[in-house]
């Protein structure tokens, strides 16, 4: 029988509203915790989720125990640039168990640039993490992402010095494919995915489920759902937050 999934992708910023960067200010996982139990997905990718150092519940994890999902899993990255006790994280929050997930981090080439208001901004690392879910009688390969925001340093993620970067992305993209049916959500922090992934969004491999679609209030593009071929898609969410991201959701049959 097939399987419907929604799947969501949303940066949630260390759990704060409003402009990115802001340092301390407290999260508001009430009002994460509001929009999701609004649009009710079966697995959520986060990206920039706060685990905190010490005893205190990591963002992923609070979400989980707050929405009633029996699985989540979280992946520091980083130190956070918005809380001294904490670690930006990959989380991933789902109804079906999380198996065999890992954490895979990209080159870092350690790059410096001084923000708008004289701060000493540093390339914080990022990667990805993949794994697959059990759905019953079969599995989804999964991949929740988060690349560099290289404008910020101005400088193109199609530099050559990024194309190891990418080509470790391709691979693992390509391979989960191969392996079975495959969803990946990506904070891809570019407007252009082919100009990053082109070999992965040839026919026969993925799709996007929505493409020139602002999912951010400057009215860029960060955020994909790529899904493989053999999947269905049903419908897609954009839907505006008061956060620095759009929450964002595809609705599939498997």
């Amino acid at each position: 029988m097939p399987t419907f999934l929604k799947i969501a992708t949303w940066n949630i910023g260390g759990g704060i509203l409003g402009e990115s960067h802001q340092q301390g200010v407290s999260p508001s996982m009430d009002y994460y915790a509001s929009v999701l139990q609004q649009h009710r997905p079966d697995v959520i990718c986060l990206q920039e989720a706060h685990d905190y150092h010490g005893s205190r519940m990591g963002q992923a994890e609070h979400l989980a125990g707050d929405l009633g999902y029996p699985y989540f899993a979280s992946f520091p990255t980083s130190a956070s640039h918005m809380a001294e006790d904490a670690s930006l994280a990959l989380g991933i929050v789902s109804r079906y168990p999380v198996r065999d997930a890992r954490y895979v981090q990209f080159p870092n080439p350690e790059l410096h640039v001084v923000g708008p208001n004289g701060q000493s901004w540093k390339l914080h690392d990022k990667g990805y993490v993949v794994g697959r879910l059990e759905l019953g009688d079969r599995t989804l390969g999964l991949l929740n992402g988060h690349c560099f925001p290289l404008r910020r340093f101005g400088i193109s993620p199609t530099d050559p010095i990024f194309a190891p970067m990418w080509e470790m992305l391709r691979t693992e993209l390509l391979a989960i494919g191969a392996a079975g049916p495959a969803v990946a959500a990506v904070d891809l922090n570019h407007a252009r995915p082919m100009d990053l992934l082109a070999e992965v969004l040839l026919p026969g491999h993925y799709f996007s489920a929505f493409d020139a679609t602002p999912t951010t209030p400057n009215g860029m593009q960060k955020d994909y759902i790529l899904y493989g071929q053999t999947i269905r898609l049903l419908t897609t969410t954009v839907a505006t937050t008061r956060s620095d991201h759009s929450y964002c959701q595809a609705s599939f049959l498997l």
